[in-house]
């Protein structure tokens, strides 16, 4: 009984270490945004408009931005602002690019050279095996009406687009590539209340959808626990040459010594 209380409390401190390390290895996603004619306008992801999404993992997010006000000259109160259109809509996300080895400072980023283009750094990208999909473009306003705005996968650019180490989406910037053969109507969408973009990541690692299951109390085969918990790990921030697979044994090897233990991890 001591010996199996001492692997029980030894496997729940290396399980808890495990579930610091893939914490700490979230990668902020901002939505990024300038209307057509920058009066309404997000561009931190610190900003009281954004709501930002931490990437723990392959899987589906959400980003969002929202509650502008500007004065009305007539009243002087504080109304929704409208903003239609956009000069600049991506998504950014904050040093996912050198957390897998595929942006700046990496031997096939430094590679391309100057004079490479965003297609190139996106190619970068995909060879470490970066791809989005499922993206959905949603424009609400203040009186309940929403509007879908159509999305041309095939015409997205992701990437360290600018060489700082994030992964940029970009669905369109008036300064880059997307201008040139943009994936959404630009022009075409306004709204007053909110504007949230929902996509699907991979080769991020770990597995973010699994995160959000509930740990199965009644467990009872430990190899299955096994799996499940290398599924919701994910890798260590700062350090890309280790990646998920490091956290996934050690937890593993928690959950094989505990008995069954589950580990879940909340995806904001």
């Amino acid at each position: 009984m001591k010996i199996a209380k001492i692997l029980g409390a030894a496997s729940a401190a290396v399980v808890s270490a495990a579930v610091l390390a893939a914490s700490a290895s979230a990668n902020e996603a901002f939505l990024m945004y300038a209307s057509s004619d920058w009066s309404v306008q997000c561009m931190d992801a610190a900003s009281a408009n954004a709501t930002n999404a931490d990437i723990t993992g392959d899987g589906t997010y959400t980003v969002s931005i929202g509650g502008f006000e500007w004065e009305d000259e007539e009243t002087a109160e504080m109304v929704p602002a409208t903003a239609t259109g956009a000069t600049v809509f991506c998504i950014d996300i904050a040093d996912l690019a050198t957390d897998l080895g595929c942006g700046k400072g990496s031997d096939a980023y430094e590679a391309l050279g100057s004079s490479a283009t965003a297609a190139d750094k996106m190619a970068v990208a995909q060879a470490a095996g970066v791809e989005f999909s499922n993206v959905v473009i949603t424009a609400t306003n203040t009186d309940g009406s929403t509007t879908d705005i159509a999305v041309d996968e095939s015409k997205l650019i992701w990437g360290d687009i600018e060489g700082n180490g994030k992964i940029r989406l970009e669905i369109y910037n008036a300064y880059g590539d997307t201008s040139k053969d943009a994936p959404i109507d630009a022009a075409g969408f306004s709204f007053d209340d909110t504007l949230s973009v929902t996509f699907t990541i991979s080769g991020v690692g770990g597995d973010a959808a699994a995160a959000d299951e509930p740990a199965a109390d009644d467990a009872t085969d430990t190899g299955a626990a096994a799996d499940d918990t290398a599924a919701t790990t994910t890798p260590e921030k700062g350090s890309p040459d280790t990646g998920v697979e490091g956290i996934a044994a050690v937890a593993g090897v928690a959950v094989l010594a505990a008995g069954a233990v589950l580990v879940s991890k909340k995806r904001k």
